[in-house]
Formats: structure tokens, C-alpha cells, sequence
């Protein structure tokens, strides 16, 4: 959709829904909390053209350019060449306590959620709930080799906020800390259970 030079767009993807928070957490690679102390936002890679020998190549399901010619696939990758890549925002947290993961108090990792505005187009991600700087969340995520960031097994069960002793905003990890599932989010968790989960690694 197009709008006096402006250019919105709306998507959606599929998650996984979780109905237990040890199955999120036997999906999630990292479970930390972390304070967000900045973000940015930035195009996604273009999507890539599988060759042979890579991993899914000879699936049909995972390639959809399987069994085309050699012309047509010459003709996908010209095509992805020139694909700009979806917008996403990239928060970077600062890590203050691990429950899962091999990662040490005091790291930061980029955690990527799809949508933002970039060079005057806005693209608007469905039950992405953006990482807002400066609160503290606890974090189940999906650890990504190839681009070295993270994302949320799911948009909406994968971010809890961290709050203090008295309602006040956990900006480093405390004993008393709670985390707060978003609007629509019915698993709760608290310190208790992530402790009892953390024996099950």
C-alpha cells in the first residue's frame, strides 16, 4: 500500500504456539534476561538460493527451485540478487542473568524481530510486540549460526517483562524480580520454575 510517497506494508509468519513453558523452554536455545540498551533498524538478508551440496538442496519441500532447469535457476538467482530483504528491528540486550545457554553475565546478544520503518517504508509485522529500550525482559530465543542474532521462538510467549521489587522496572537481576507475559499470553512463569527447568539441561 502506497501513501503520499510513503510505502506500508503488513505480514504476518508462523510460530509455534507453546501450551506449557517447558515446551518453550526445551525449544528456545538461550533463556536470559537481559536489558535492552539500544536498537536499530536494518534490512534482512535476501533470500538465498540453494546450490549443490548445501543442506536441503535435494528436497524438494525445503528447495523450491527443485527440478527447474538450469536457466530457470540462473533466472532465480538474478532475481535475488536484486530482492532488498524484509526490514527488521534489531535490539541489542545486555545479558544480567542466564538460566539456559552458553553464554556468561555481562554478554549482549541482538535479538531480530521482523518489521520497522527504514528509507521512508514501513513494514508492520502481525504479533510482533517490539523490545522497547531500557526495560528489562526475560527472553526465550532462537540462536541463529549464519547471522550470529537471535529471534523469539515466538513473538508473543518468547518476551516477559522484568519487574523490580515495588513495580519498578528490573534493569539488573534481582532475587525479587517477576516477569509479566504480554496481553493474550496465558503461561506464566517466575524465578521458581526457571530454576527447576535449569536442572532439566
Amino acid at each position: 500500500m502506497e501513501q503520499a510517497g510513503a510505502r506500508e506494508a503488513v505480514v504476518s509468519a508462523d510460530y509455534p504456539n507453546f501450551t506449557t513453558a517447558k515446551d518453550m523452554w526445551d525449544k528456545a536455545d538461550l533463556v536470559l534476561q537481559a536489558n535492552i540498551t539500544g536498537t536499530r533498524t536494518t534490512r534482512d538478508k535476501p533470500s538465498k538460493i540453494l546450490e549443490p551440496g548445501d543442506e536441503g538442496y535435494d528436497d524438494p519441500k525445503a528447495n523450491p527451485l527443485y527440478g527447474l532447469s538450469a536457466e530457470d535457476v540462473a533466472k532465480a538467482k538474478k532475481l535475488a540478487e536484486q530482492e532488498a530483504g524484509d526490514i527488521v528491528t534489531i535490539a541489542k540486550a545486555d545479558v544480567t542473568r542466564v538460566f539456559k545457554g552458553d553464554l556468561g553475565k555481562g554478554t549482549s546478544v541482538e535479538v531480530r524481530q521482523l518489521g520497522g520503518e527504514l528509507d521512508g517504508e514501513t513494514l508492520t509485522a502481525r504479533d510482533e510486540v517490539k523490545l522497547e529500550q531500557n526495560k528489562s525482559y526475560l527472553l526465550f530465543l532462537h540462536a541463529w549460526d549464519d547471522t550470529q542474532d537471535t529471534t523469539m521462538v515466538n513473538p508473543g510467549q518468547g518476551q516477559y517483562v522484568a519487574v523490580g521489587p515495588g513495580g519498578r522496572a528490573a534493569t539488573s537481576a534481582s532475587e525479587d524480580d517477576t516477569y509479566s507475559p504480554l496481553p493474550g499470553n496465558q503461561l506464566q512463569i517466575s524465578l521458581a520454575d526457571l530454576k527447576e527447568l535449569a536442572k532439566t539441561n
